[in-house]
């Protein structure tokens, strides 16, 4: 984790004062502590120790919990938090072992990815040409292939479709999910009813 005087240096080309008990609070905050709890022992840290497992620290905390948010709203704070919280996401990747200890995002991956292609294309010579193109293909398929053009993704959704059997002229049609059909035969139309998600006959007289 960055220590106090390196977040102190960036706040300051920010133009942004913070205190220690501020950096206290939101580091143990990032790490993992309740945030009643982490504002509570830099900030009443003698009455928490009274108020611990007494028939009062519900209360307490809760209490605690309205001054925790506020002051977490504060702009000193939200910086501090915005910078430990990049800091020990970095940290924690970077002592990851294997994949199982680190769950990556989808940018992770992205970024993964690039990398190992752009090191497995500077060789070609070298490098295999199956594993250029296995990175290329997990690649796009998973999306990491930037084209630059803001159409690059459509999602369509495609209804299903079913054969069916006219109930009038007893010929064969087709019935797409969620959209009324008209017999191509005889014209008689059907309604497609979605809190029941079936078909109904429409009549023309009853």
């Amino acid at each position: 984790m960055a220590s106090f005087q390196d977040v102190a240096n960036t706040m300051h080309i920010r133009g942004i004062r913070f205190d220690i008990k501020e950096f206290l609070f939101v580091l143990q905050f990032v790490i993992g502590e309740d945030m009643a709890v982490a504002y509570a022992l830099v900030y009443d840290p003698a009455e928490y120790r009274r108020m611990v497992e007494s028939e009062d620290e519900e209360q307490y905390l809760s209490k605690m919990l309205i001054k925790a948010e506020v002051q977490m709203e504060q702009q000193s704070c939200q910086h501090l938090r915005e910078i430990l919280e990049e800091d020990y996401q970095s940290e924690i990747q970077a002592k990851a072992s294997t994949l199982k200890d680190y769950k990556f995002s989808g940018a992770d991956v992205q970024k993964l990815l690039n990398n190992l292609l752009h090191e497995r294309s500077a060789d070609l010579s070298e490098a295999s040409i199956r594993d250029v193109l296995a990175l290329i293909k997990s690649m796009y398929d998973s999306g990491a292939l930037d084209s630059g053009d803001s159409f690059q993704r459509h999602f369509i959704s495609v209804p299903k479709k079913y054969d069916a059997m006219c109930t009038k002229c007893n010929r064969e049609m087709y019935a797409v999910e969620g959209l009324d059909i008209v017999c191509k035969h005889c014209g008689q139309v059907y309604k497609w009813v979605e809190q029941e998600q079936r078909f109904y006959p429409k009549f023309d007289k009853l």
